[in-house]
């Protein structure tokens, strides 16, 4: 018996392949753009979904939210010129269907 490992078995599906990658791309991303964050804020946004050019960011609490919402159009920018393919930016309270 073959036992794959968590890595293997998401490579061998192209579904959970493209899910990753995704993840991956956002992850990276948001790296890149982390410098036009506020340091406190830094630790309290996470990289969420990137899908069909909608970018998310998940934020720790409202007040990080709005802060972040705020500064969309500088982190758009900085994501585009990253060579993320991005259009929209959503915020989004973790844990919340907020938008």
């Amino acid at each position: 018996m073959s036992v794959l490992t968590l890595q293997q078995a998401v490579r061998a599906n192209p579904v959970l392949a493209d899910v990753a990658e995704r993840a991956w791309v956002s992850r990276r991303l948001l790296q890149r753009v982390a410098v036009h964050l506020p340091p406190l804020l830094r630790e309290r946004v996470t990289a969420g979904p990137l899908e069909d050019g909608v970018w998310c960011l998940l934020a720790a609490n409202p007040s990080v939210a709005a802060k972040v919402r705020q500064l969309a159009p500088v982190l758009l920018a900085a994501a585009r010129s990253a060579g993320g393919e991005v259009q929209t930016l959503q915020v989004r309270v973790q844990g919340r269907e907020a938008s």
